[in-house]
């Protein structure tokens, strides 16, 4: 399966929130809360990042941290049916 195939991401953003842009044309937010390791590290630290099995995941290589595309969206889930 190619990544024409299926959701994967393609860049992430660093602003008032971390924003995940995927291929579909959709973004996620997330908070730099979202590990341990991200919430300590500085923008400039995260913005050393590579996507990871065809835009799955993404290694921020400064702090040594994996996150994958579906972690995210079990956490988006998880966190907007806890605030509805």
């Amino acid at each position: 399966m190619n990544t024409l195939d299926r959701t994967v991401i393609q860049k992430l953003k660093f602003d008032d929130l971390i924003y995940v842009y995927l291929n579909s044309g959709d973004v996620l937010s997330l908070p730099y809360d979202y590990t341990a390791k991200i919430k300590q590290a500085s923008k400039e630290n995260l913005s050393q990042y590579h996507l990871i099995g065809g835009g799955i995941g993404v290694h921020f290589d400064e702090i040594d941290e994996d996150i994958s595309l579906k972690g995210i969206i079990e956490y988006k889930i998880t966190h907007e049916l806890m605030a509805s």
